[in-house]
């Protein structure tokens, strides 16, 4: 197996103007021996020089060094040779090489990837992303952070750490953790995903399935009527498919489901009631009406069989969802920018006045 782990910086940071100024990367054989490595300076399509990160090549060097068109070939070679495709929140870098291609009006480069930092994140069942220096420190890695080809080696080096404390191949770990790759085809990119979803993305899928069923479901059809559920975390995060089941069938019932604020029946999973859930409920019982505390298991015995639901719609949810958080970000990204720009020059102005 051959693998391509990749990195790249820029001189703005931003991955839509054309600022890529290093491609650097680490090829390896399926034992992680580095065959090759190199970092391959170019000049941007941009004149900004903005980036708050430190680059290891001075201003002017850069600027003298061919631009992206030069390097194409040979980028593209590395790409077309490789079994497997690695990066560090490499949806960034994937981003940065898309739009140097559609700026310099050269075909796309297509391929599949995989997330080096979401997988640290799922083998060690990690609640947040880290970065690559923290891991780097953890795992006693010294290297030059920001340049390129050292971010891709360490990069590497974090597959053949994960590879070793679980005592499988780079293939056999994805499957274990169920990677689906990233893909960049000529038509759109898809993130690399771990099988799982984020408390957000869990809620939002819950949001989107209760706003549907509230509406069809309002006409009496058993003896749920007043009565609203509240569920425990355990609940609602650890078996989506079965959360939703159980409301559609609660809502069939002419229930309601709600928060411990304002519901009258709260369920849970025994010893899985957090120290939150605990306070919500201690304030919610120094009302005139207490809630009532039922389990998981005497829920499911008063509404019967459960209905057969198809989910299968969850993936083009969820990438919609990410698509339209990561336009917000941008758009956020780009006011931020402008006003930085605008208070820089108001600064300069007022400094001339000054004088």
């Amino acid at each position: 197996m051959r693998i391509l782990s990749y990195d790249i910086e820029s001189t703005t940071g931003s991955h839509s103007d054309g600022s890529m100024c290093t491609f650097g990367y680490v090829i390896s054989n399926e034992n992680f021996d580095v065959l090759e490595q190199k970092d391959i300076v170019m000049k941007p399509f941009t004149r900004r020089y903005e980036t708050r990160i430190k680059l290891h090549y001075e201003k002017e060097f850069i600027k003298k060094q061919p631009r992206f068109t030069t390097y194409y070939d040979e980028i593209k070679a590395l790409f077309d040779s490789a079994d497997l495709i690695i990066g560090f929140s490499i949806s960034n870098d994937v981003e940065f090489l898309n739009n140097a291609c559609n700026l310099y009006k050269l075909p796309k480069i297509t391929y599949n990837f995989a997330d080096m930092q979401l997988l640290y994140k799922t083998v060690n069942k990690r609640p947040n992303m880290q970065g690559l220096e923290g891991i780097a420190s953890e795992l006693s890695i010294d290297y030059l952070a920001h340049r390129s080809d050292e971010d891709a080696r360490v990069t590497l080096l974090v597959l053949k750490h994960l590879c070793k404390q679980e005592g499988l191949s780079a293939l056999e770990l994805f499957r274990k953790f169920h990677i689906t790759l990233g893909v960049n085809d000529e038509n759109e990119t898809t993130p690399c995903t771990n099988g799982t979803y984020t408390h957000k993305e869990i809620n939002y899928l819950i949001t989107e399935f209760v706003d549907k069923n509230r509406r069809h479901s309002r006409r009496y059809k058993g003896g749920l009527s007043f009565k609203t559920f509240a569920f425990c975390d355990k609940i609602r995060y650890g078996d989506i498919d079965l959360f939703r089941k159980i409301i559609k069938r609660i809502y069939d019932l002419n229930g309601k489901i709600g928060q411990i604020e304002s519901s009258n029946n709260f369920v849970y999973i025994e010893g899985e009631v957090t120290e939150k859930e605990k306070n919500a409920l201690q304030s919610r019982n120094h009302g005139r009406k207490r809630i009532s505390e039922i389990t998981l298991d005497k829920l499911l015995e008063t509404l019967g069989e459960l209905p057969e639901l198809d989910f299968s719609s969850d993936v083009e949810l969820i990438k919609n969802h990410r698509q339209e958080i990561k336009r917000q970000r941008e758009i956020r990204r780009r006011e931020k920018r402008k006003e930085y720009f605008k208070n820089k020059a108001n600064e300069q102005k007022a400094q001339e006045n000054a004088q």
